[in-house]
């Protein structure tokens, strides 16, 4: 009986194969990730940008255009919402890498060893 479970050992081939395949999973999931906060910002800003314009619509046919542009206080703050999405979407590797923290905390461990 103790042989059958030692029959189920891997060769140093066949670890290092589970643990390629296990690394490309962990890799896939990150770029799925990345994939679909790129998705969502390209959605936020397509509908924001429908919404400024209807926006603006609205105030030229009620107001005029020599009345307060009231509409800049939204596309104010669809603007802001804009960069925030496109920073984390874009530029998430460099401003909020879970992956360089992680680094930083190692390298600091060491140092104290």
């Amino acid at each position: 009986m103790d042989e059958e479970k030692n029959d189920t050992r891997f060769t140093p081939d066949q670890s290092l194969q589970v643990i390629a395949g296990m690394i490309e999973k962990v890799q896939n999931d990150k770029l799925r990730r990345l994939a679909k906060k790129k998705v969502a910002f390209k959605q936020s800003a397509a509908f924001l940008s429908v919404i400024t314009v209807m926006l603006i619509a609205i105030w030229y046919f009620t107001t005029g255009i020599h009345s307060y542009f009231w509409p800049a206080w939204a596309i104010g703050l669809f603007v802001f919402i804009i960069v925030i999405t496109y920073l984390d979407a874009y530029m998430n590797a460099s401003l909020f890498s879970e992956d360089k923290e992680y680094e930083k905390l190692k390298t600091a461990q060491k140092i104290k060893q």
